[in-house]
This record gives structure tokens, sequence and C-alpha cells, in this order.
């Protein structure tokens, strides 16, 4: 894959650069991780994603890191964070001659797996003594995702005959819920959070399984 040859910092002779956020495979969810001031955005060509025999694609991004500002090698599964909140998972990285910056080709797992919806995580405040109710407030919004059923189930409770709609969410990192968590759909739907498991592979989804509360 081709790739500038600057002779200097890039950072001081390159224009149209902008601030990321570097995190960590790994990482704790929320954690803040590293600001890069000067990153450089360049989309795969068509040329290059056919040479690269399918490993990459024209919906692939190269980032430009300059070394100053990341002194530790890229890892693959890292992500780099956009200012619009895209995140662009590490497939491969190389540091570029005379060692002044990082060339990590990244790929948007939302974007790839159709992450349309848009989801919120609500957490629990209070009730957990004396049988009091919790109130569930906002805890992380805007999080794509996609909300796919999975099963549907009629139970009996008390005599009354109640169905259970069970759910799948993809996303594209773990975000640490449990059970003080609910998840709240764009309509308004409440979720009932039942596991969360982390993607095992690079370029795979984390799932969240849920059971459907309201409406």
């Amino acid at each position: 894959m081709p790739s500038l040859n600057f002779t200097a910092d890039f950072t001081t002779v390159t224009d149209g650069l902008e601030a990321v956020t570097y995190r960590c495979r790994g990482d704790a969810p929320g954690s803040a991780g590293r600001a890069i001031q000067s990153a450089l955005r360049r989309a795969v060509t068509t040329h290059e994603a056919a040479a690269s025999d399918g490993r990459y694609t024209t919906s692939d991004v190269v980032w430009h890191l300059a070394a100053a500002e990341l002194p530790f090698a890229p890892r693959l599964g890292d992500m780099i964070c956009d200012i619009s909140g895209q995140r662009w998972t590490i497939l491969s990285a190389t540091r570029t001659m005379l060692g002044v910056r990082w060339m990590c080709t990244t790929r948007s797992l939302a974007i790839v797996f159709g992450l349309d919806d848009a989801i919120g995580v609500l957490k629990a405040v209070g009730g957990t003594s004396g049988g009091s109710v919790p109130t569930w407030r906002p805890w992380k919004t805007g999080i794509r995702a996609r909300i796919q059923p999975k099963s549907t189930q009629v139970t009996v409770v008390n005599a009354v005959p109640q169905t259970v709609r069970s759910f799948q969410i993809f996303i594209a990192e773990p975000l640490g819920l449990d059970a003080s968590h609910r998840i709240l759909a764009a309509d308004g739907s409440v979720y009932r959070i039942l596991a969360e498991t982390a993607a095992e592979r690079i370029g795979e989804l984390s799932v969240i399984d849920v059971e459907k509360l309201s409406p």
C-alpha cells in the first residue's frame, strides 16, 4: 500500500490533520484513551483494495499518526476514534521510513456490519435496600448497534400467560454491562440485560443478549 514520503515531521508539513483518540484493545469500557492532535485520514483506493487480495476494502481507512504523539507500537485490534465518534479498528500497522509516523490500516465495524440502530444504556440508581424501586438514568447514549430478534416464548406467571421476546444486540466493542443496566432503543423499547459477550477475534462484534421489557 503506497505511503506518503515525508522527510520531516508530517504534523508540520501536512494539511487536513484532525484530532483523534487512541484506545488500546482490552482497555476498560469508558476509558479516556490517548489524545492525538495530528492524525491524517486517507481512504483506501480501489487499486489498493484489489492488490490486497481481499484483506482490505474501499470502506477501510488508513490513518497516519505521529510517532511523537504515540510512542508505542499500535497493536492489531486497537482503535482510533474520530471526532464524530466513529471507531476504526486497526488491521495492520507499520512504522514509516525515518520513523516519524505510524501508518495504520483500519476498518469501521459499524459500517461493515450495518450497525444502523442507535441505542442508549440506562443505569440503576437506588433501589438496593428495603424493596424500593430503582430509578433508571441515562449512562451512555448514541451507541451504534444492530438489534436482532432471537426467540419468542410464552410463559405462565400466576396463571397469566406472558410473552417473553429475546433479542441479540450487536455492538462494535463491549460496554461492561451487568444487571444494573438496561438498553434503551430509539423507539422507546427497554431491554433487560441477560449477558454480554466480547468479541473473541479482531473484526468481530460484541453481543448483548437481552429480553424486551417495553413497550
